[in-house]
């Protein structure tokens, strides 16, 4: 059947492509992976698929190769998106924040990357800055969180704030977080606090 077809040509694909970028023949690549070259000879061949065990350690093999892009990707994707949307690091530093973000939070054009929060926006949101960044959000241990913010925009008014914040774990084990950020009126912010019973509304794995 179809899907079985497609099964079947996934580990030829995937082994010869890795084999190919990195130079390395079948015998290499399998002491690498601790098995004979016969067995990456059938695996490319498609008349055998790897164990459970070298399939994991060909994965993470994978994996490591393409993480170094995916962390390109994220910043770009932040950089370049069509809604308001930041990338922030431990210690609540902007590693990347898009026009639409500035122009949603009212901002101006200053450039934020390589800027903490902290320090930047008063009290208030260094406040809630605190609690989120002991929420978890840096640690893995917290899925999302919705945060409620208030801003003192480019022209000294009020800017009333929410942004929903994931965790992105990067290629070497370390954690940003995206943060969409969306403009709320006064009513909607002091709802929602209500709501959270705070400024925050943290939400766990599973």
């Amino acid at each position: 059947n179809t899907m079985g077809a497609q099964l079947d040509g996934y580990w030829p694909t995937v082994l010869r492509e890795y084999r190919r970028r990195h130079g390395v023949s079948q015998a290499a690549f399998a002491q690498r992976l601790g098995v004979d070259q016969t067995s990456v000879s059938r695996w490319e061949r498609g008349s055998d698929t790897p164990r459970p065990a070298a399939a994991a350690r060909i994965r993470d093999l994978v994996r490591a190769e393409a993480a170094p892009r995916q962390d390109a990707a994220m910043l770009a994707r932040v950089r370049h998106a069509a809604w308001p949307t930041s990338l922030v690091s431990r210690g609540a530093v902007f590693l990347e924040i898009n026009a639409s973000a500035m122009s949603e939070a009212g901002l101006g054009v200053r450039d934020l990357r390589g800027t903490s929060i902290y320090g930047s926006f008063g009290e208030e949101t260094d406040a809630v800055t605190q609690h989120w960044e002991n929420t978890g959000i840096f640690s893995g241990d917290i899925a999302a969180t919705i945060s409620l913010n208030v801003l003192q925009d480019a022209v000294g008014q009020t800017a009333f704030i929410r942004t929903l914040d994931t965790p992105f774990f990067t290629r070497d084990a370390d954690i940003w977080c995206l943060c969409e950020i969306k403009r709320i009126t006064e009513a909607e912010y002091h709802s929602l606090r209500g709501q959270f019973d705070g400024p925050m509304l943290a939400i766990p794995f599973g």
